[in-house]
């Protein structure tokens, strides 16, 4: 169903190499994020044509529904791009309005909520996985030691090759960098050798570093899913006792707060993460930050 409803014939063409560079502006995790997000909105529209009040009244619901700012502002995103893509202009006043006062009422929600998992942490889950000495431990051990050592996603985590480990780590694509010009970034002594034996346990030379293990201990060739990674996340620190709520975002908060606690600033933070403003690393690790404040420095000599 086209949600748009676009009655006027586009009045130019483009040939198949630049629709092609088009269409590969946008990340694909993102156009499924978008593309998920039309098909609700086109079930809720039940038929009916979309308007710049429908949508209003469509987010205001997702709000009284719980839903956080940034979910909400997938679903206009989502409107905008299939309007690009189709040369039309929708005018969306009301609803940037209605979004407006969504992120202000709403601002504390689905921010918090995931709890980090930090370095010291990150120690004893990993020594408990090693401990066992299997090809299983040693892949989440080495999952778990690279996420917090790059503060990397898990989409960008369970994208990583063989190939993109030596000394450093070679991320060639990610949410903040669409246009492929790649990053290196460090990886420390114990995580590196973690890697050199997981590599040589699985017998990994090339392909995919993080794979799919069957029953019995025996990796597979296939690329571990970010479900596959998220659950592994999950079930170690529960293992170690870690409490909390945990996600495939904890190591990434944990070692931005990790780096607060040492005494790390905010850009220092916001550079090891590759965020685009500073506004997310200091959230996270608002705590620890309120403990270098220049009251607590001056007034209270910590």
């Amino acid at each position: 169903m086209n949600i748009l409803q676009i009655s006027e014939e586009k009045q130019t063409t483009v040939n198949n190499e630049t629709e092609s560079l088009i269409k590969t502006s946008v990340a694909p995790n993102t156009i499924k994020a978008y593309r998920n997000a039309i098909k609700k909105l086109e079930t809720w529209l039940g038929g009916r044509s979309l308007s710049d009040y429908l949508l209003a009244d469509y987010i205001a619901e997702l709000h009284q529904e719980g839903k956080s700012p940034a979910t909400i502002n997938v679903v206009v995103s989502a409107v905008k791009w299939q309007a690009k893509e189709q040369d039309a202009a929708i005018p969306l006043g009301t609803t940037s309005r209605t979004l407006a006062g969504i992120r202000r009422e709403g601002k504390n929600r689905g921010r918090g909520q995931v709890d980090g998992i930090t370095w010291g942490e990150v120690n004893r889950i990993c020594t408990l996985a090693e401990a066992e000495e299997t090809v299983t431990g040693l892949r989440d051990s080495t999952l778990i030691r690279l996420m917090s050592d790059c503060l990397l996603r898990i989409s960008e985590t369970v994208a990583v090759d063989v190939a993109d480990v030596d000394n450093v780590l070679t991320i060639r694509r990610s949410k903040t960098d669409q246009e492929s010009e790649g990053t290196t970034l460090y990886v420390g002594d114990p995580t590196r050798e973690v890697i050199r034996r997981y590599c040589e346990s699985g017998g990994l030379t090339s392909g995919p570093l993080f794979r799919r293990i069957r029953r019995g201990d025996n990796i597979t060739n296939g690329r571990l899913s970010v479900q596959g990674a998220r659950n592994a996340i999950k079930r170690r620190a529960h293992e170690a006792g870690v409490e909390g709520i945990i996600s495939g975002h904890s190591l990434r908060i944990g070692s931005a707060v990790s780096l607060a606690q040492a005494g790390a600033s905010v850009v220092d933070m916001q550079i090891a993460g590759r965020w685009k403003s500073p506004q997310m690393p200091a959230h996270y690790a608002k705590t620890e930050l309120a403990d270098q404040s220049a009251i607590a420095r001056f007034k209270y000599g910590k």
